[in-house]
């Protein structure tokens, strides 16, 4: 009994956060784009795309724009972006992301805020840009 009464005060916690969250969300307006801080070998192909990213009000990490690879190659491992202080990911995250690449890529957020590229199957493969467009992930931690 006592395991049950402990997973439902951990679940009415939860709940109450979500609620706490959804009625702050409900008062105040999207929070403005920010640029996002490149890294290494990458660049802002395009002026009316460039890479921003925002938190919203749910605790999620929202990216939108394009990542330039001058290049022309998409290397596993490398770091292409860093996170401001205050909008890193509570646990590693993992947010796949579009380009012209023949293979899939995606991008590991590490709790440090680095944005690592990773390329299936590891090595590198041709690619000249990535988009960060509907890319998005949660901050807070899977327990909260």
């Amino acid at each position: 009994m006592p395991d049950t009464i402990a997973t439902l005060a951990r679940r009415l916690a939860r709940l109450e956060r979500r609620v706490t969250t959804l009625e702050r969300a409900r008062r105040a307006s999207y929070p403005p784009w920010r640029d996002l801080p490149l890294t290494g070998d990458t660049a802002v192909p395009d002026s009316v795309q460039p890479p921003q990213m925002r938190a919203n009000l749910w605790d999620t990490l929202e990216f939108s724009g394009r990542i330039g690879l001058p290049s022309g190659r998409a290397v596993d491992e490398a770091v292409v972006a860093l996170l401001p202080d205050g909008y890193w990911p509570a646990v590693p995250r993992t947010v796949p992301v579009a380009s012209d690449a023949n293979r899939r890529l995606h991008l590991d957020i590490s709790p440090e805020g680095r944005m690592t590229l990773r390329v299936q199957d590891g090595g590198n493969v041709k690619a000249t840009w990535l988009s960060l467009d509907s890319a998005s992930c949660r901050i807070d931690g899977d327990d909260e």
